[in-house]
């Protein structure tokens, strides 16, 4: 059969994210499963599929050579044959064969073939999802923290005990109370999916190229958040400039080692101090801002900041706490008072 191997390369790269990084218990969990016109992976915590209908092959192959192998070769149409127990890929005057494992060991109906009908997802459902991810914590220590909570009545939040995010459809999600872990949730925004639909242990997405990610998902009572959302405060204006000098600040701010982004920020003697620092480099700006009490700082991811700044330069500062509202959404964050 004939294909479009740039068409085969990029269903490749989408439902890569799925491949396990080392096969431990879970067998073909590195590899690209090729099922009913679809290729999938699995790694217990994520899967995912995307349709190739040309492709018309059944069983699962080594991931690493597949893709060495279409990444040197220069022609836009390949052929690709079952044989028995291997793949036939030609090109030109090129052929290669890859072991093809026939059996399907992935768990795929035990696991993520019960899926509920596709419901439609509310318009905002990707944009405050994404915003809540920065709020979820690291920390192992309590595990419900590491999640998004996503309630049916249109509610999307996170916390991570410093920080509070609280966005609010107003528009009912179709499905049921879940908490999606952060790291998941960042699967989810890159897929862009408009449609939902429930499952035993997981929850399935869907956007209109048909690529189909499903999530585990934990399905347990999370923290009341609602107390730490309306604490009144003083307002505070932030400057204009502030979003062109996290610009400059994010060039410093990822750490790659403990994969945290964060700046620090400090307001006194009417100064407003950004600082960015990493083992391999650091950066810092101030600029004129009215705030002259006590000083205060907190830390932030300059994304997350960038974004609010966007919507509103407006804070309301409490003795503890700084909290930013914008349509539908809410962000506190504790501050450390020097």
């Amino acid at each position: 059969m004939e294909i479009n191997k740039n068409k085969l390369q990029e269903a490749l790269a989408i439902v890569k994210p799925g491949l396990a990084k080392k096969e431990k218990n879970i067998e073909q969990s590195t590899s690209f499963a090729f099922v009913k016109g679809r290729v999938v992976t699995f790694n217990d915590e994520i899967s995912l599929s995307h349709p190739i209908s040309e492709l018309n092959i059944e069983g699962a192959v080594e991931t690493d050579r597949l893709y060495q192998l279409l990444s040197k070769i220069k022609a836009e149409t390949i052929s690709l044959e079952q044989e028995e127990n291997q793949i036939i890929i030609s090109s030109g005057r090129s052929k290669a064969g890859l072991t093809l494992q026939n059996e399907i060991k992935l768990p795929l109906d035990e696991e993520i073939n019960e899926k509920g009908k596709w419901k439609t997802l509310p318009e905002k459902f990707n944009h405050f999802l994404n915003f809540c991810i920065p709020s979820c914590s690291k920390q192992m220590s309590r595990p419900i923290l590491k999640c998004i909570h996503i309630d049916p009545d249109g509610i999307i939040e996170s916390s991570d005990g410093h920080r509070i995010t609280h966005c609010d459809l107003n528009e009912k999600i179709k499905t049921k109370d879940f908490l999606l872990p952060g790291e998941n949730a960042l699967h989810v925004v890159r897929l862009q999916p408009t449609k939902i639909a429930d499952g035993k242990g997981w929850i399935h997405f869907k956007n209109p190229e048909g690529t189909i990610l499903s999530c585990r998902i934990q399905e347990e009572d999370y923290v009341d958040t609602t107390p730490h959302l309306h604490i009144k405060g003083e307002r505070i204006i932030f400057p204009k400039s502030l979003s062109s000098i996290l610009e400059r600040a994010m060039i410093f701010s990822l750490d790659e080692e403990s994969n945290q982004d964060n700046v620090s920020i400090t307001l006194a003697n009417k100064k407003l101090i950004v600082r960015a620092e990493t083992t391999l480099g650091w950066f810092e700006e101030k600029v004129f801002c009215k705030y002259d009490k006590e000083k205060i700082n907190f830390n932030i991811t300059p994304n997350l900041l960038r974004d609010i700044i966007k919507e509103t330069r407006s804070g309301e500062l409490s003795d503890k706490t700084l909290t930013f509202q914008g349509e539908g959404w809410i962000y506190m964050t504790t501050l450390r008072i020097r």
